[in-house]
C-alpha cells in the first residue's frame, strides 16, 4: 500500500514551525551553544589522546578532524535520505570545514607546552 502511495505521488517532507517571527536572538543563542559543545566534544577527543606538548599540526588535526564530523557530516544524511540536493549539502559542508579550520587551528595555537 505505502509503494502504490509514492508512486501515486506527490511525496513531501516539512518542517513546521511556530506561527510568529522567527527570532535572530533565539537562533543565535542556540547556535552559540552548539559552538560550545562542539568546541568541548573536540577537546575532550583531544585531551583524551594527545599529551601536552604535542606539536601543533597532531592537534590541529585531531581537534580539526572531530570538530568537522560535528559541524558537517552529519548534513550528509539530509541528501541520502531526504534529496536535498548534494550541491547544497556541499556549500553547508564548506561551512562545515571553515569552522573546523578555525577550531582546530584555535586548539593547535592554545595547546598546553609539555
Amino acid at each position: 500500500e505505502f509503494v502504490e502511495k509514492l508512486k501515486r505521488g506527490p511525496v513531501i517532507f516539512m518542517t513546521v514551525i511556530p506561527n510568529g517571527p522567527i527570532t535572530m536572538s533565539k537562533v543565535l543563542v542556540q547556535w552559540f551553544i552548539y559552538t560550545l559543545v562542539v568546541g568541548m566534544l573536540a577537546a575532550y577527543v583531544a585531551g583524551a589522546t594527545l599529551p601536552a606538548g604535542t606539536p601543533y599540526l597532531s592537534v590541529f588535526r585531531v581537534a580539526g578532524a572531530t570538530a568537522f564530523i560535528a559541524y558537517a557530516v552529519g548534513l550528509w544524511q539530509q541528501s541520502i535520505w531526504y534529496n536535498r540536493p548534494w550541491s547544497t549539502t556541499l556549500r553547508h559542508t564548506l561551512d562545515g570545514l571553515i569552522y573546523a579550520l578555525l577550531t582546530g587551528g584555535t586548539f593547535g595555537w592554545l595547546w598546553p607546552m609539555g
